[in-house]
């Protein structure tokens, strides 16, 4: 049931909540003077020019009340018993947020995003507390809520309900965005790994969340009376949510505004050598629903992508778009999405690629197929010559940069949001697991941590950063410190052992019960990811000084 709802604009909070005039969040004006119905149910049409043809919109914040928890409730009936999730020592309200933020071309368009709220008369559910960013992984589906905990009909449920036992029942105010083009946004396409909007947001969110925060406090909303905004602010995220959350680090460090540390875990950093690898024949694990997202995405903010989809997907694919209201398994029975082809395997016809080696991956053949493969081959072939031409000098073995200068345009697009050139400030942890065949370990979390050491050896850095990797077998299973990293205080304690033990016995457990393909498939969206949330948990407890 909603309990309540506001609407939010920080110039004139204090005046209109004072003479109770109606809220309203002013945003510039775009093209288009007729709206659809649904449109214009959500926007408030402020006015419209007859000669030009533009109307001023605004999207409003709002909150609506979700639902609560109790500790016994998380306890009892959250069902995380393998992930490490320490007793729950707050309850937690969960509220969702509504509020305004651009799409990868600039146009304005709103978003939602999950507040959790802790509540309880421990010292730890009260007075100042700490926020959490959180950026959340890859999904297809369109009616993705973060806001709903607990509630496993949606797809966000399991990723949800992790990160609310784990930071907002133990004190955290947790802000975890949707992201434009999901759950209640009116972007009809998400942008996907695109750096910028992504991060902005994410920004987007923390403003319109704190905002709430405050206006909630003035009316004295009970669910908000009893805590505060402390100051400190962590970021974090898995997966894809890794690369958002960098990406924010950074656009939060370039506004100057204080984060106290970051946690990226298991994101696709390295854009564009990671693109290179998989166009290359080293296809990963899920890539078929990644490459409609993420051509979208960039179309949308460079425009020179394609001229239409079918130039870059096969016939029978074009017209598939996502996020979408089916599921990918509705979407592959539907003959809408391939399961696994990516590319035409080999014999294609062109030279360019048939002369390329197999992939040594033992996953990356159920990426190809003779025939209902998603990326067209002459495609992939322009693409695969100009990676060859211009090379990254991480796939050519010579550094660890992008290419110079590509030419491709998907290549150019990659290497806009590559974040390779980003050296944190602030406590940060990046976690992943070594043989992870999703996002690969070695050419994102590997390449970080190369340059990041790279960096920290100059006279003048203060780096402070810990490179884990969760997966010991092989003799791997790095702990590596940057900078002042060694003496974080965890470092003296059994925290990294213990979870790389963890990891160790959860997959050992699976592989046993399962088999070893159960363990490709549960490696990098369950083991790593509970792995590395423990793993942030902790690091995020070393009472970090606000930076």
């Amino acid at each position: 049931m909603i309990k309540s709802k506001s609407t939010i604009n920080n110039d004139f909070l204090l005046t209109q909540i004072t003479t109770n005039q109606p809220l309203q969040t002013t945003k510039p004006t775009m093209t288009r003077c007729l709206l659809s119905v649904a449109v214009a149910s959500s926007l408030l049409l402020v006015g419209c020019n007859d000669d030009d043809n533009e109307v001023t919109v605004s999207y409003d914040t709002t909150v609506e009340t979700i639902s609560a928890f109790t500790t016994a409730e998380i306890d009892n009936g959250f069902g995380l018993d393998n992930t490490a999730t320490p007793d729950a020592k707050c309850d937690i309200k969960i509220e969702k947020v509504n509020y305004p933020t651009v799409g990868a071309a600039g146009e304005r368009t709103n978003a939602t995003a999950a507040l959790m709220l802790p509540s309880g008369n421990s010292a730890d559910c009260q007075g100042d507390r700490p926020i959490l960013l959180y950026a959340h992984g890859t999904t297809t589906e369109k009616d993705y809520d973060f806001s709903q905990v607990a509630k496993p009909q949606n797809p966000a449920a399991a990723e949800a309900t992790l990160i609310a036992a784990n930071y907002a029942a133990q004190g955290y105010i947790v802000v975890a965005p949707n992201y434009a083009g999901y759950d209640d946004s009116e972007l009809d396409y998400h942008p996907y790994l695109v750096a910028e909007q992504q991060a902005t947001d994410m920004v987007d969110a923390l403003e319109g969340a704190r905002d709430i925060i405050e206006r909630q406090q003035r009316v004295n909303d009970t669910n908000y009376t009893n805590i505060d905004d402390s100051g400190k602010l962590f970021v974090a995220g898995y997966s894809q949510g890794g690369h958002v959350a960098m990406a924010t680090a950074r656009l939060l460090e370039q506004q100057n505004e204080p984060v106290t540390a970051i946690a990226p875990s298991s994101g696709p950093y390295a854009l564009a050598a990671f693109g290179d690898a998989i166009f290359a024949g080293n296809v990963n694990v899920g890539a078929t629903r990644f490459a409609p997202l993420l051509a979208e995405g960039m179309q949308n903010k460079y425009s020179d992508i394609y001229n239409s989809p079918s130039d870059i997907f096969s016939a029978q694919y074009a017209d598939t778009r996502l996020p979408s209201m089916k599921t990918f398994g509705e979407l592959v029975s539907a003959g809408e999405l391939p399961d696994n082809a990516l590319f035409q395997s080999k014999p294609t016809g062109n030279p360019i690629l048939d002369q390329l080696p197999n992939s040594s991956l033992p996953f990356a053949f159920l990426g190809f197929a003779s025939d209902n493969y998603l990326i067209k081959t002459d495609f992939r072939a322009a693409y695969v010559g100009d990676a060859l031409q211009n090379q990254d000098s991480l796939i050519a073995g010579t550094g660890a940069l992008p290419a110079e200068s590509p030419q491709n345009p998907l290549r150019k697009a990659l290497k806009d949001n590559d974040l390779r050139g980003y050296i944190p400030k602030m406590p940060t942890l990046l976690c992943g697991g070594n043989q992870d065949p999703t996002v690969y370990y070695d050419i994102n979390t590997g390449s970080m941590s190369a340059i990041l050491q790279q960096a920290g050896a100059a006279p003048t850095a203060n780096l402070n950063v810990t490179v884990l990797d969760v997966d010991t077998r092989g003799d791997r299973g790095d702990v590596t410190s940057i900078g002042r990293a060694m003496s974080n205080p965890w470092m003296t304690t059994t925290v990294i052992d213990d979870v790389q033990s963890r990891f160790a016995t959860n997959l050992t457990a699976i592989q046993n019960q399962a088999g070893p393909t159960a363990v490709l498939a549960n490696y990098h969206g369950g083991l790593v990811s509970a792995a590395c949330t423990q793993a942030t948990r902790e690091f995020f407890n070393q009472e970090f000084k606000a930076s």
